[in-house]
């Protein structure tokens, strides 16, 4: 039985999550619609291959996102809600349920077109703050790319869309021991970075340096690196990103600096967040105590062009437009409690 096959709807996991429908696959299992018996709520379910047909690497990485979910809860990623193992004929599958999110990817979206640079601006905000989040714990993502990015039409916390990073089945910890050998390619090839594609060690720059890719792509509509896995590993070893010159001028300096090849130059992800947000001009990312503290702070001078967003330009503007929004929103809300009054007044008085 293959992962694309869906005779599997309709089977009830661990007695309580009954399959609906598949939704997805993957290079490691299939993602069914199900339904809670117990809540009786909709949620997704995500049912690995069975271990036979799964090498070691493989099997670690499984469990190692069961454990990465597990330990980590934030607006800007999908919530886990139980994990376990089911028999099937061919062998016992191991599973994770999570919150069902029916919304689009930003794949999908970008084959529509580019984004306006406001909707960018969101999106990036909302998904530095996720990747800091992620980073504060020591996990480097290292696939960061428009499909594992889900967009929603509702807002939420004055952004116009809610954006969720999904996918951490490649994703590891920073001082973690290696799952391959030396040289072999970890991620997706057109948002690789160039220490992923150099096989050196990688931090959390790399995933900063893929956001930067993935804005760049929402404000052109085009991306960047393409072709195959050789010729998109080559083409930014020897280019940095071609940033065209009708961008916003303060887009093109952070986008620059999130691309950097080296990647001591590349902005921190709360950095990148503020600036996006058109926040603090700060750097408020932790600061480490000892002799490290002197290098962190000389380092980070490097960043503070990227923070500088914040004074002018595009993100000043997104800032205004939220607000705006929540004026607009908070206006409509105290119109309807008027309404309301008044009705429930005439009413007694009739």
């Amino acid at each position: 039985m293959t992962l694309l096959d869906g005779t599997r709807a309709d089977t009830v996991l661990a007695g309580r999550y009954r399959l609906v429908k598949l939704i997805g696959t993957g290079g490691m299992g299939s993602v069914y619609e199900a339904r809670d018996e117990h809540t009786y709520r909709a949620v997704a379910v995500k049912l690995f291959a069975t271990p036979e047909s799964m090498t070691t690497a493989d099997r670690v990485r499984q469990e190692r996102e069961i454990r990465l979910l597990s330990m980590m809860s934030h607006p800007g990623l999908i919530p886990l809600y139980d994990a376990g193992t089911h028999d099937f004929e061919d062998g016992p599958h191991r599973f994770i349920v999570m919150e069902l999110i029916a919304d689009t990817t930003l794949l999908r979206r970008l084959a529509e077109g580019a984004l306006h640079n406001y909707e960018v601006a969101d999106l990036g905000a909302q998904l530095a703050d996720a990747l800091a989040y992620v980073h504060s714990r020591g996990i480097v993502h290292r696939d960061v790319k428009p499909a594992n990015i889900l967009m929603s039409d509702e807002g939420s916390s004055g952004f116009a869309r809610t954006v969720k990073l999904t996918d951490f089945g490649v994703a590891h910890f920073v001082d973690g021991s290696r799952l391959t050998n030396d040289g072999t390619i970890i991620g997706t090839a057109a948002y690789l970075s160039p220490e992923q594609v150099a096989g050196e060690p990688i931090g959390f720059a790399t995933d900063v340096y893929s956001l930067g890719l993935v804005l760049l792509e929402a404000l052109t509509g085009k991306q960047e690196y393409s072709g195959t896995l050789i010729e998109a590993a080559l083409a930014r070893l020897r280019n940095d990103p071609e940033i065209p010159e009708d961008i916003a001028p303060e887009w093109r300096d952070l986008l620059a600096k999130m691309t950097a090849r080296d990647p001591d130059r590349r902005p921190t992800a709360v950095a990148i967040a503020n600036a996006l947000r058109g926040g603090s001009t700060q750097i408020t990312g932790p600061v480490p105590l000892g002799p490290q503290r002197v290098k962190h702070k000389r380092d980070h001078r490097l960043h503070r062009a990227a923070h500088r967003h914040a004074k002018r330009g595009t993100f000043v503007v997104v800032r205004r437009w939220r607000r705006r929004n929540v004026f607009v929103g908070s206006f409509a809300v105290f119109g309807v409690l008027v309404a309301c009054a008044a009705s429930y007044v005439a009413g007694a008085l009739h």
